[in-house]
C-alpha cells in the first residue's frame, strides 16, 4: 500500500494517527483552489451544520442561480435580507454579502499573496461573520495549507476521542495540544480524522 512522505512522517509520529492512517488508505493532498469566492461561499454556508446539509443547500442555491459555481454577480445586488429569504440564516447572508463586497471592491484575492499572514488573518477575520474557524479551513481547503488544525472543529474532536487521543470533553487547548506532534502535517491529520467518521 502506498503513502505519501507527509502519511509516513505522521505514522512515525503518533500510532493512534497510524492506524486511521491505515484503515484509510492514501488521501490525496488538497491541491489549491483558483476559486476563492466559491470555495469561502460553500465554507459560510458549511458553518455550524453537517456536510450533507452545507451540500444540499449549496446545490440548491446554485440550481436557483443556474451554475456550478458561485459567482460575486449572484449576490451583488441582492440585499441581505433577499439573501436570507434563499434559503440562509441572516448572520449567513450578511457574511456572504460583506464577502461579495470584499471580492469586488477591496480585491480580496490579491491580499492573500500581497499581504503578510498576520495581515491577512486581521483583514479576513474583519469580515462580517468569519471566525477563526473558517480562517482555517479557508486555509486548508482553498490555499492548500498543509499544516492546519482547528481545535474548534467538532468533528476532528469527536475523531480524536473516538481515536483514543484525547478524553471526551476535554479542553480545546488538549486538541491543540495534541495536534502539535503532527506538525508540519496537520493538514493531512485532519483529512485522515474526517474520513474516520465516514
Amino acid at each position: 500500500m502506498k503513502f505519501s512522505k507527509q502519511e509516513q512522517a505522521l505514522m512515525k509520529k503518533d500510532n493512534s494517527l497510524k492506524k486511521l492512517i491505515i484503515s484509510n488508505k492514501h488521501i490525496n493532498v488538497i491541491e489549491p483552489t483558483e476559486n476563492y469566492y466559491d470555495s469561502l461561499i460553500n465554507l459560510v454556508i458549511s458553518q455550524f451544520i453537517s456536510r450533507s446539509a452545507a451540500i444540499s443547500i449549496s446545490n440548491k442555491l446554485l440550481l436557483i442561480f443556474d451554475d456550478t459555481v458561485f459567482k460575486e454577480e449572484f449576490f451583488e445586488n441582492l440585499t441581505y435580507q433577499q439573501i436570507h429569504m434563499l434559503g440562509l440564516t441572516k448572520n449567513k447572508a450578511k457574511c456572504i454579502k460583506d464577502i461579495t463586497y470584499n471580492f469586488i471592491n477591496n480585491d480580496f484575492s490579491q491580499k492573500i499573496t500581497s499581504l503578510s499572514v498576520h495581515e491577512f488573518n486581521r483583514y479576513f477575520l474583519s469580515i462580517y461573520g468569519l471566525g477563526p474557524w473558517t480562517l482555517n479551513m479557508f486555509k486548508l481547503f482553498s490555499l492548500g495549507d498543509e499544516d492546519i488544525f482547528s481545535s474548534k472543529d467538532a468533528a476532528l474532536r469527536r475523531a480524536m476521542e473516538e481515536s483514543g487521543m484525547v478524553t471526551l470533553g476535554s479542553d480545546h487547548k488538549d486538541y491543540d495540544l495534541y495536534a502539535k506532534k503532527w506538525k508540519p502535517f496537520r493538514s493531512i491529520a485532519s483529512l485522515h480524522l474526517w474520513r474516520s467518521l465516514d
